[in-house]
């Protein structure tokens, strides 16, 4: 596989630092109460944009409910996002959506909100895919917990048995909710699924970002040449509480061992230590993203609702 050049590693980092900045913008609105209801954050996990970032633009992604990442990674607009997750008409499905976004233009195509029914969806558009002969791949981002789901196992069969171009990513964050991993799940490794289906699996050290890129690329290459599904299984963490207006469960200590393995800044200070980008540099990308999400915020903010008869318009297609 070829290595990612300097200048897409310059990409990565700003597009990972952008996700954060949005996860913190999003936060923020969600304390104050002006996101309904709460956000669920992916802090701690944008090494997933190892993956994503990888996507041509013809490509197709499923998301979980939590973090920002895919869409960051996609190129969706930061204020039309924010103006959706404030229900706002300038959203990018007129503020009706919330978590649950669609945007049709990069190929994200919304989520359900039952736990697992996007892989179904998946599959669905891979199958597509194969029928049109193109070369494009479906990107399938899951949860550990979603990984006893039937929609989840019937799916993986049915891509398996089509050598569908589909890549399952697998982010394992150690806990379902509040409850840790283990009570919830027979085995320790989501990987171990994947034999059943007879495709290959990986596990990958989900905080190590040029680590998960170069799985990824093995498998959507994989996908792409019509080989067939594969299964990527990150195992990261999730630092913030399961919802941004909740309480916090877990072991303390524990968060603070997963922050000193914080994705962006192991990547930072490898960039750093390989001459890739300065420190300055570095605090500059961060302070754009900053800008560039408190401007989001703004927008989203100032944008007018809907008008109430607008509930009853596009409940068909």
């Amino acid at each position: 596989m070829v290595a990612p050049s300097v200048d897409e590693k310059r990409d990565l980092l700003a597009l990972m630092v952008r996700s954060r900045a949005f996860e913190e913008t999003a936060g923020a609105l969600a304390a104050s109460g002006e996101i309904p209801g709460s956000w669920l954050s992916g802090i701690g996990q944008e090494g997933t944009l190892g993956v994503i970032a990888q996507l041509r633009s013809d490509d197709y992604l499923t998301y979980t409910h939590r973090g920002a990442y895919g869409f960051i990674g996609r190129g969706c607009d930061p204020k039309r996002l924010l103006a959706e997750l404030l229900g706002k008409q300038t959203g990018y499905c007129k503020g009706k959506g919330g978590r649950h976004i669609a945007d049709l233009e990069h190929g994200i195509l919304g989520k359900s909100g039952t736990i697992g029914a996007h892989a179904p969806l998946a599959a669905g558009v891979a199958t597509a895919i194969q029928i049109r002969g193109d070369d494009a791949v479906v990107v399938s981002v899951f949860g550990e917990g979603t990984s006893n789901r039937g929609t989840t196992h019937s799916s993986m069969n049915m891509a398996a048995i089509g050598r569908l171009p589909l890549v399952w990513v697998c982010e394992n964050n150690s806990y379902v909710g509040s409850v840790p991993a283990p009570v919830y799940l027979a085995v320790a490794d989501v990987a171990a699924m994947a034999g059943a289906y007879g495709i290959p699996a990986t596990i990958v050290d989900g905080n190590d970002v040029m680590a998960v890129h170069e799985a990824a690329a093995e498998a959507i290459a994989r996908a792409r040449a019509g080989d067939g599904p594969s299964l990527l299984e990150l195992k990261t963490y999730r630092t913030r509480p399961f919802g941004e207006t909740g309480t916090e469960q877990r072991d303390q200590d524990e968060i603070a061992a997963w922050r000193r393995r914080d994705p962006i800044n192991r990547f930072r200070e490898r960039l750093v230590t390989d001459g890739i980008v300065t420190r300055s540099e570095a605090d500059e990308i961060t302070a754009t993203a900053e800008r560039e999400m408190s401007a989001a915020a703004r927008f989203a903010r100032e944008s007018p609702w809907p008008d109430p008869a607008a509930a009853f318009e596009d409940l068909y297609a």
